[in-house]
Parts: structure tokens; sequence; C-alpha cells
């Protein structure tokens, strides 16, 4: 036992000796990488051959230097044969040589060994640099399917590969809610902006609509709460454009189709979107909702803008046919002439003030299908600006006979 314990103690100092050792080595290594000149890091690489951080500076280095890396390169990748990294730096070094086949062999290993958003990413973009549309729509599909975070870029590159929306939502975005949704905001950002209704809708030729209505389709398909700003401002654009699907898109939201005028009593709060009302904020004009009975209040402080929109309805109509408007309201401390006048197809209708509910009416023919009913107001000529304020209920609109 005695001899059995010397030899177990030998074998244990042995050791101990070459971990020491070997920790001095590893430290010197250590050292000479931390220098980072291209002779500290060599020297770190030949002494220690497999770490992988030492040879992918030494790497870089050379690159720097308009030198070869492949075989360092190709190193790194035999030692990490999980990690997609050194494979895709390694395909696009072979890209750049003109190795377009060597380039796809190591960008598709890349993908192999790692199924996250950058080998798909990468793959997608030599695809579309080699023109190759079939498998750049793979792999772009691919890619957004396990994408995170701002996903503008893919969504520019789906369109500079192609300017069919109907292609791009079939061909690259996956059916993903969170994808989808991303999808839309881009589409909503990107065009040129939706303007306000009043005091004029937008032509065709300012807003655009490409794709927003098959995307608002798949994003109403998920029944999600939360997606409910973005289908508003999809129907706002599409309003904003004269597009007929808005219609669509608003009863998508779980909206009755608009017929007339859409909260005509204010029974609900307006919802600023869509066929509802909007309610034009500007200094010195406050909304008030009003309950039982329901109704709208325009209060001015006398130091609003000498013109300025107050209320405003997109109406869905038939061009063609004439209508008319009627409404009721009742001023409070406001002197006559108000300044106040409904606006609707070039057709203008002024409120009178008065301290009953007075009804009163407008006759317009609809040149087109997609109008806008404006409240706005204008100091008379003459007349300091208006104070008080308005009250309004009942406003209906009819289809009559010319």
């Amino acid at each position: 036992m005695y001899y059995i314990s010397r030899i177990a103690g030998a074998f244990a100092l042995a050791a101990l000796g070459i971990a020491v050792w070997y920790s001095i080595v590893l430290a010197r290594a250590d050292s000479y990488f931390r220098a980072a000149t291209p002779e500290t890091v060599e020297r770190a690489v030949e002494i220690a051959p497999r770490n992988t951080d030492y040879l992918a500076l030494r790497a870089l280095q050379l690159d720097y230097d308009g030198a070869d890396s492949t075989e360092l390169r190709e190193k790194i990748a035999a030692l990490n044969p999980y990690s997609s990294a050194p494979r895709i730096r390694l395909g696009l070094a072979a890209e750049i040589q003109g190795d377009s086949a060597k380039a796809e062999r190591w960008l598709l290993e890349a993908a192999r060994v790692d199924h996250q958003f950058e080998p798909g990413w990468t793959l997608a973009n030599f695809y579309f640099r080699a023109e190759r549309r079939e498998e750049f729509w793979t792999w772009m599909r691919f890619a957004l399917e396990v994408s995170y975070g701002d996903r503008t870029p893919a969504f520019d590159l789906c369109w500079r590969a192609s300017s069919d929306a109907g292609k791009i939502l079939q061909r690259g975005i996956p059916d993903r809610h969170e994808v989808v949704a991303a999808y839309l905001v881009y589409l909503l950002r990107t065009e040129p902006p939706q303007r306000r209704l009043p005091p004029r809708m937008a032509t065709p030729q300012d807003v655009g609509t490409q794709g927003v209505v098959d995307v608002a389709r798949r994003l109403a398909a998920y029944h999600d709460g939360s997606d409910l700003p973005m289908l508003f401002g999809a129907c706002d654009r599409l309003l904003a454009a004269r597009d007929s699907a808005a219609v669509e898109v608003w009863q998508m939201m779980g909206q009755a189709a608009p017929a007339g005028i859409f909260n005509g009593d204010f029974s609900t709060v307006p919802l600023n979107h869509g066929f509802d009302w909007r309610l034009i904020e500007s200094p010195g004009v406050t909304h008030v909702s009003l309950s039982a009975p329901s109704g709208h209040r325009i209060a001015f402080s006398g130091q609003q803008a000498e013109s300025c929109s107050l209320l405003a309805q997109a109406l869905d109509l038939k061009a063609g046919k004439h209508y008319r408007l009627h409404w009721e309201a009742r001023t409070a401390d406001m002197k006559s002439p108000s300044g106040l006048q409904w606006r609707v197809g070039g057709q203008h209708a002024a409120l009178f003030p008065s301290e009953d509910w007075t009804p009163g009416e407008l006759t317009m023919a609809a040149t087109e299908v997609f109008q806008v009913l404006e409240l706005a107001y204008q100091r008379p000529i003459g007349e300091s600006r208006t104070e008080g304020n308005v009250e309004l209920r009942q406003i209906r609109l009819v289809e009559v006979a010319p």
C-alpha cells in the first residue's frame, strides 16, 4: 500500500505540473492574441492551433492585407461543425472570388447546420444577386418564418425582386401572425403617407394601396383584437385612395357596412378612423361627447384659427344619385352669423345660432363614390372669432329623387 500511495502521489504531482505548464502556455498565447498584431496573433495560433478565436482574428487580418484566408476559415469550420458563421464567411468569400458553385455549397452548408435567420437571409441575398428567383423566394420565406426584430430590409428586398404584390405575399410572406402584421405596417409606412380626409380626399396617385387589401385579409383572419389599429390604418389608406376595398376592410373589423351617415347620433365615441367621424383637434376647439341623450358638442374659445375643419366623415355613395343631409343643432353663447357650415360635394349649408334644437338640411348630388362630409368654421368677414359652443344630433343622409 505504501508503494501504491507513492506512485499515486507521483502521478498527481506530474498531472499538476502539466496543468501548471499548460496554463502558462495558454496565458502566453492569450497575451500574444491580445496584442493583436499580425505577428503576435500568428504566434498565438502556433501555440493554440485549435482556438477558433485566434484563428478568426488571424483570418480577418489576412483579409485586410488582401491575402487568402480560406485555409484558416475552413479550419475554423471544421473545428465548429454546428456553427454557420464560418461557413457564411467562406461562402461570401467564394462569391467575391467568382466561384458561385463553391459559394452556394458553403451557404447551403451553413443553413444545414443552423436553422436560424442569418443563414436563410444570406442565401436569399445570394440567390437575389444571382437572379435565381425560385431559390430566392424559397429562402426569403424561410428567413421570414424564423425572423425577429426589424424586418424592413427583408420586405425591401422582396419589392426589389418583384413589383407584383400578389407574388410577394404568396411566395415571400409566411403565414405567421407576427410577420403578416409587420408586413402590413411596412406597406402602410413605406408607401406615400395617407392624407387626412379634410378638407379633401387625396387622389389615387397620392396614396398607394398595392398589396394592402390582401395583407389586411390575411391579418384579419387571425381574429386578434391587437391588430385593429393596423386594420384601421389599412382602411384609412384605402379610403384616401378612393379604393372601394375600404368597405371590405371596414367590415373585416366587425363594423356595419356604411350606409348614409355612420354613428349619426354619436351614440358611441367616434373611432377617428374608417367611415366613423373624425374629430379634428385644433387650438381653441374642444370636442365633448354627450350622453342622455347622445350627441356631440364643439366648444370655441374665440382663439381658434380663422378657418378650420371640425368634423369629417367619409361617405359611401352611389355616383350620380342625389342625397339629402338632415341634422339637428343648437348653440349656446354664440352670435350670428356663426361661421359654421356643412360642406360636401361642392355644396354647403350654414348652421344658424339657436338655443333650441333646430333642424337643418342640405341636398347634394354624388359625383363619385367616396365623398367627405365636413363641418367647418370660417370667420365671417368683419366679425370677431366665434365663441360659445354648438351641439349636434340625429345626423342623417337619405337618397332622394333628383
